[in-house]
């Protein structure tokens, strides 16, 4: 009789399937499309077997030799598989959600769109393994070995990454959302345009990390080192930064709203701008000091204005000064504005105006412009709208034309005509 598994062995034993130790019948019963759930292969070698989608559901592998094994799109979920030797396996496409791979020694495995999900991987060996585009949400990676690992775009929300080996990974536009990567080593990792929002990094190594782009709104990088990083249009927004450095890090265009730096944090830092608009889309740029970066820091003599949110402000007359600055994160109804020669107006994510018109000026819109009298908006010498913003509105333009510019997923309903000819 072949090593094929019939319903009756099934059926004999509760435990687990009887199936058998030589390889050549496995792969032979893999080929068939057998069902081997709960296989009994501990410590089996079955290195370089073929077992492409091999139904191995809730399989006993602990401290199986599957060096450079073809797994690939099998289903491993819930398989035990502690203390295994998986380098070099082909495991793309493969389900190991809830599986146990403890221990497991994945380094330089294929594991490119895996699903991960809810894993124990603590302590494991995925050194140079490629994740690119893995489902790692929920896994245990505490203590895993990630070193120089491609990572790229995969999804590892809520994972735990505590003491975690990063240095070297390849972990562009990867989640890491609300993941636990406290005392994790980044180094010289690739994180750009990863996302880290309310992640912990507390006493992370992240130094010479690429980390532009990178979504940190929210997270705790409480005591985190990120010198000589490239932290270039990083979202920076409400983190927290207790004890964090920024020695040598490159700041450029990275969104600071709510940060007070001291200066040993930022010291030798680089940046032509930094972006403390509480909508972190650019429209405060200042430049790097140190302390409250939400508080603004008055050019001398500029003359400010600021409409709080909660604030409602209807029927009335406002006329601002040339040069002056005005933000509105409050309700306008039914308000005139005359704005003078370089005058600039933000209206907030939290500001609306609704059935007002604004004369001239140069005007910023990340919350809403609603008109009901045409032209709401007259003479402007700018208008831009950023990708939250929403105007519905008619623009009567200056003689000297007025410079548009509008962010991809803004809401529009914009009509301009030409300048006044009373």
């Amino acid at each position: 009789m072949s090593g094929a598994t019939t319903e009756a062995d099934k059926r004999s034993n509760g435990k687990g399937t009887r199936t058998p130790m030589n390889r050549a019948d496995l792969e032979a019963s893999v080929r068939r499309g057998d069902k081997l759930e709960r296989a009994q292969l501990e410590g089996a070698d079955l290195a370089g077997a073929k077992l492409e989608r091999a139904k191995l559901r809730r399989a006993q592998l602990e401290g199986a030799n599957l060096e450079g094994a073809d797994l690939s799109r099998a289903d491993l979920s819930g398989a035990t598989l502690r203390e295994a030797f998986l380098s070099g396996a082909k495991l793309a496409g493969a389900k190991l959600g809830k599986a146990d791979l403890d221990g497991a020694n994945l380094s330089g495995a294929d594991l490119s769109g895996a699903d991960l999900s809810r894993a124990n991987l603590e302590g494991a060996n995925l050194e140079g393994a490629n994740l690119s585009g893995a489902k790692l949400r929920y896994a245990q990676l505490d203590a895993a070995n990630l070193g120089e690992a491609d990572l790229g775009g995969a999804n590892l929300s809520h994972a735990d990454l505590v003491e975690a080996a990063l240095e070297g990974a390849k972990a562009r536009g990867a989640d890491f959302s609300r993941a636990d990567l406290r005392n994790a080593d980044l180094s010289e990792a690739d994180l750009s345009e990863a996302n880290f929002e309310e992640a912990s990094l507390e006493s992370a190594n992240c130094k010479g990390a690429r980390c532009s782009k990178a979504n940190f709104h929210d997270a705790d990088l409480s005591d985190a080192n990120f010198g000589g990083a490239d932290l270039e249009q990083a979202d920076l927004r409400s983190a927290i930064i207790d004890g964090t450095l920024f020695e040598q890090a490159k700041l450029t265009g990275a969104r600071l709203h709510g940060l007070e730096l001291e200066a040993e944090q930022i010291d030798s830092a680089e940046a032509e701008w930094i972006d403390r608009s509480s909508g972190g889309d650019g429209s405060d740029r200042r430049s790097l000091r140190p302390g409250p970066l939400a508080r603004p820091e008055d050019e001398e003599g500029t003359p400010r204005r600021f409409f709080g949110a909660g604030d409602v402000m209807r029927n009335a007359e406002l006329e601002f000064g040339d040069g002056a600055k005005v933000q509105i994160e409050s309700r306008f109804e039914r308000c005139t504005i005359r704005l003078g020669k370089n005058t600039e107006l933000i209206v907030g994510e939290k500001g609306t105006l609704e059935d007002c018109t604004i004369t001239g000026g140069r005007l910023r819109i990340l919350g809403r412009f609603l008109e009901r009298r045409s032209p709401g908006l007259i003479g402007p010498s700018q208008l831009h709208v950023s990708a939250r913003g929403a105007v519905a509105a008619t623009v009567q333009q200056p003689e000297s034309a007025t410079h548009f510019a509008f962010e991809k997923g803004c809401r529009l309903r914009v009509r301009i005509t030409q300048p006044s000819q009373g």
